[in-house]
């Protein structure tokens, strides 16, 4: 018996966009307070920083038999409004925060609402409904993933979005998030989780990424609620499950999870293996999955995936050619986004740059850890040997 499936997925994101627009004001001598209409609305005064944004993703399939129809031979097609979300970030000195909304499927869900707090060094604490830290696939953003919906193992077994508390921490070419999550929250449970997550980086430099992960949560879950594994076989239009087990109470779960990716140039391959065992409440519902998955893709373009060592995630692709350069990296401007950004024409404005003697043996940057001067100054301080300021200003 053979199935065929054919989806298309539209994404329209960021909203609010122009590539090349961005329209500033200075108020006041001393405090200048920059509006920018690139990728979103945003407004940063220093200390102070906001935008607000979204994505609309929209969903088409067409499928034929009982896999996705329920019918054998039968043909069936669907779309949907996949994603309609509009978030809300920012910051005020060491604290941000991110709120995040989706309207699709006509009704209003709250995808996160958190804190964190950056002001130690290296180390960030999350307050609030945000991602339990756990596997590779479920913390990248839906924008970012290669095929169109998640894997059956993430969305069965990774966990969600919940509210508690977490601390995150990187180094080099590691990075590390654990944290305590209260999920399926009533009045009268006292269901959570504890999770955590590592990753390390052994290559990241002329093109190849090499990542390694590892993912692990321990839940105390609701003995008197019905769980079982389901999935569409990565088609979310159809209401068919195409994979569903029966029906099991469960006390407790421990899951596991390991990941590998390697990128070289435009091609990447990653896979994960994730294996749940729940402890039933009585000998017959005890349970035992296991899953894995592995995908490939190649970018037709000279694009390449940029990777973020702290979060252990890629994100949006960015032209090889502007990162051609063995060890060049863009850092990270005024207005919180990786690359340049223009200043603040037609009004009076200084143009400053700066050229850093560095000494040998510095550590590559890594490819798409985008730093502010203050912080390349401060990590790198001991290979600095010296400077030279060229500085220009510019009057309508």
């Amino acid at each position: 018996m053979k199935s065929h499936i054919w989806t298309l997925a539209i994404i329209t994101a960021p909203l609010l966009y122009s590539p090349m627009s961005v329209a500033e004001s200075v108020v006041g001598a001393d405090h200048d307070i920059k509006i920018s209409n690139k990728a979103g609305l945003a407004v940063n005064s220093g200390d102070f920083y906001f935008r607000v944004n979204g994505r609309l993703m929209i969903d088409f399939a067409t499928w034929d038999d009982a896999v996705f129809s329920g019918v054998n031979g039968e043909d069936g097609s669907g779309s949907e409004i996949r994603r309609a979300r509009i978030y809300l970030k920012g910051k005020y000195k060491d604290w941000q925060y991110r709120f995040q909304t989706d309207f699709a499927d006509n009704k209003s869900v709250n995808k996160s609402s958190y804190i964190k707090y950056a002001g130690f060094e290296n180390i960030d604490i999350y307050i609030g409904k945000h991602s339990e830290p756990f596997g590779f696939e479920n913390l990248n953003s839906s924008k970012y993933i290669s095929p169109i919906e998640r894997s059956a193992s993430t969305a069965n077994f990774a966990g969600d979005r919940e509210i508690g508390v977490s601390v995150a921490g990187n180094g080099k070419n590691y990075g590390y998030r654990v944290g305590v999550f209260d999920i399926d929250s009533n009045a009268t449970d006292n269901n959570y989780s504890i999770t955590g997550r590592t990753t390390i980086v052994p290559m990241n430099n002329d093109g190849k990424i090499l990542h390694l992960g590892a993912s692990l949560s321990v839940r105390q879950l609701d003995e008197n609620s019905v769980f079982s594994v389901k999935n569409r076989a990565g088609v979310h239009s159809t209401s068919v499950k195409s994979i569903i087990s029966d029906d099991f109470y469960a006390e407790k779960n421990r899951v596991y999870d390991l990941e590998l990716s390697y990128t070289y140039d435009q091609w990447n391959i990653v896979g994960e293996y994730v294996s749940a065992d729940f402890s039933g409440v009585t000998a017959t519902d005890e349970r035992k999955f296991s899953n894995y998955y592995i995908q490939t893709g190649l970018f037709l373009t000279p694009d390449q995936r940029p990777y973020n060592v702290a979060s252990g995630t890629f994100g949006f692709s960015v032209n090889q050619e502007v990162t051609a350069i063995n060890s060049v990296t863009e850092g990270q401007n005024y207005m919180g986004t990786d690359g340049y950004a223009g200043p603040c024409p037609p009004n009076k404005h200084t143009y400053k740059f700066t050229i850093y003697a560095l000494g040998t043996g510095m550590p590559i940057i890594n490819s798409g850890e985008a730093l502010t001067r203050s912080q390349f100054q401060s990590q790198y301080s001991q290979y600095i040997l010296g400077t030279a300021t060229m500085q220009g200003t510019y009057t309508p």
